[in-house]
């Protein structure tokens, strides 16, 4: 018997962790989400809700290309002269060909062992041909509702609507003034449809919002789009 293939599914391409992952926990949250870079789906581990929240927050940047969770470790050297090695949560490239190392790490925790320090000892002997710069990440950097709206722009962008996205910013560019997403999707005539390419234009920069905090139907838009 041939082997059924489902038409038009892709799988995802597997994590590249290399580090194991043990998946009980009870001081964390563990599993895996599916991104979707450079017009493909990737599967990412992590290992706890922050680091869920700063992946998802990094990569509603739009220009994220590639993610390599739990990378290779890097070994480096304390003063003292001791060798150890730090694995990374995550390593991430820019289509500007940027490649940056992100640890995750809660701010109680950055505080208590002075891991800022100790990171940039690993920065020190990173090498060249593996990463630009080191980024330290931490519930300090973001705020409640940009993590929210990251974790719903992952959720809107599972589905794409070329067309509804480029409709919604049509719309946009007609108004003369400000204008609720209530009422520029109500203009733009997509309905149901608005709500979400109004969303994914404000987080991808084809809109600008007003309003500040969590994007919803009273968020304030400007017909002005950026270049």
């Amino acid at each position: 018997m041939s082997e059924l293939r489902p038409q038009g599914f892709a799988l995802p391409i597997p994590s590249r962790s290399t580090r194991k992952i043990n998946w009980r926990s009870r001081a964390s949250c563990r599993g895996t989400v599916v991104l979707r870079l450079n017009g493909q789906s990737q599967v990412v581990v992590y290992e706890s809700l922050l680091e869920l929240m700063c992946i998802l927050l990094i990569c509603s940047r739009g220009d994220v290309v590639d993610v390599w969770d739990q990378p290779r470790p890097i070994p480096f050297h304390l003063p003292d002269g001791s060798r150890h090695e730090h694995t990374f949560d995550y390593w991430v490239q820019l289509a500007n060909g940027l490649r940056y190392c992100v640890a995750v790490k809660p701010i109680d925790h950055v505080a208590k062992y002075d891991f800022d320090l100790r990171l940039g000892y690993v920065r020190a002997e990173l090498p060249s041909d593996f990463a630009d710069e080191v980024i330290l990440m931490s519930e300090a950097d973001f705020r409640r509702a940009q993590a929210l709206n990251a974790q719903r722009y992952h959720e809107f962008s599972k589905k794409p609507d070329i067309e509804a996205d480029s409709l919604i910013v049509l719309a946009a560019r007609e108004q003369l003034a400000p204008i609720t997403l209530a009422n520029l999707i109500e203009e733009s005539g997509l309905g149901r449809r608005g709500f979400r390419a109004g969303f994914r234009s404000i987080i991808e920069g084809k809109l600008r919002s007003l309003s500040p905090g969590k994007i919803g139907l009273q968020t304030l838009v400007s017909p002005e789009v950026p270049a």
